[in-house]
């Protein structure tokens, strides 16, 4: 089910252009593209937090995503996707993303949410998210 959050900030935007490649031919952006910017945000985002799946033999894969396109986003288009945080659970957390028109942020073109699951690598099973993520995710008042 898609939690449409708005009371939280964004923890991380990302800022794209589309690309011609990616239409159809009704010059909307394509589904499958959805997906892809929103897996760009995701991986941007973890860059931030320093997550370096080779270095620490662990860290977030996907579980589950879903999204709802609210409207067609047409080229020439600058979009924004706005990531914020939902659920916390012992080894995964939600990431909620939305996506906006950069030139119009009232105009929102697809509402979401991706299931993470800390894992690790070598045996691929879930783990405990480490304390140094969970800090990020709930940060204390």
């Amino acid at each position: 089910m898609i939690n449409r959050s708005t009371e939280n900030a964004p923890i991380h935007v990302e800022h794209m252009r589309l690309r011609w490649g990616e239409l159809d031919a009704l010059r909307h952006l394509n589904n499958v593209a959805y997906f892809r910017y929103f897996e760009e945000a995701r991986i941007h985002w973890f860059a931030t937090l320093g997550i370096d799946y080779g270095d620490e033999g662990e860290g977030p894969i996907l579980a589950n995503i879903e999204t709802r396109f609210v409207k067609p986003a047409l080229y020439p288009e600058d979009v924004a996707i706005e990531l914020r945080i939902g659920k916390v659970g012992n080894s995964s957390f939600v990431l909620e993303h939305t996506m906006r028109s950069e030139s119009d942020p009232s105009v929102v073109y697809s509402t979401g949410e991706a299931v993470l699951v800390w894992i690790d690598i070598a045996s691929g099973k879930s783990k405990p998210l480490p304390e140094r993520v969970r800090g990020i995710l709930q940060p204390q008042s």
